[in-house]
């Protein structure tokens, strides 16, 4: 049979290609974490960070509205949950909601939409739900979806070794993600492993701020190495020195240039 033509699939390629790279790789700014802690990066993170020259910023709502200037030469994937904060006691289980729809990021520009997933973890099926909603609404105006699979939660309830990592993340793509923000296993080397049963780009999750600037940028060129499509990091950027730089030398890292 011809291939068969399809706008949607069509803008799925088109606005992935604005965030992975011809070589397959990408890597990821993650400045989101504001919208909980109401503090973290600076106001004007996105700007300096995007003259770095990362392939793309994880971001929120009034981020991407706010400095659209930033994402003139970068992706921007638009985180679409939240809707708890840290000012208060921290509860217990899926506290995330859904803030925004996958049309609304279509709206602001964006390239991909992200949200949580906690496969295993003991109301698995809220955070399964909202993404499977998601992806139903993502499929209708082609735009891709990143699923930030967690095994149990970020109680790690559910080891997170190579076996859970792969499993969450493959019950993130049967839902229908097309990419996979994760941790990796504990030891790089079992990264091979996640991969083999998962179909769908994995990339890697900075957590919390390495000691030096070396061992992140020593981080992301190990995990792809051992096979990761890329990293996504936080910390490890708006907290640094200089993030401009820093994106510079991650982006070294990942692509090899």
């Amino acid at each position: 049979m011809e291939q068969i033509s399809s706008a949607i699939g069509a803008a799925k390629i088109r606005r992935a290609s604005r965030f992975v790279q011809p070589d397959g790789r990408t890597l990821l700014a993650a400045l989101d974490m504001q919208s909980s802690l109401g503090r973290g990066p600076d106001l004007d993170a996105a700007t300096r960070i995007a003259e770095g020259g990362p392939d793309g910023i994880l971001t929120t709502w009034q981020v991407a509205r706010r400095y659209p200037e930033a994402f003139a030469k970068t992706g921007l994937i638009l985180r679409l949950d939240g809707g708890h904060t840290a000012l208060g006691a921290e509860g217990k289980g899926d506290a995330f909601s859904l803030l925004y729809r996958a049309e609304l990021g279509a709206t602001v520009g964006a390239d991909a939409v992200a949200v949580m997933a906690f496969p295993g973890a003991d109301d698995e099926t809220k955070s399964l739900r909202r993404l499977a909603a998601v992806v139903s609404e993502a499929e209708k105006v082609g735009m891709p979806v990143i699923a930030e699979s967690i095994p149990g939660s970020w109680s790690r309830d559910v080891p997170w070794d190579a076996e859970h990592i792969m499993r969450a993340a493959r019950v993130c793509v049967e839902i229908g993600a097309d990419l996979i923000k994760t941790p990796a296993p504990p030891d790089l080397a079992d990264f091979p492993d996640v991969l083999s049963g998962v179909e769908a780009p994995m990339l890697v999750l900075g957590g919390p701020k390495r000691d030096t600037e070396d061992e992140a940028v020593d981080y992301a060129a190990a995990a792809v190495a051992a096979g990761a499509s890329g990293v996504v990091f936080g910390r490890n950027i708006w907290g640094a020195d200089d993030p401009t730089a820093m994106v510079r030398r991650l982006s070294e890292a990942v692509h090899g240039r």
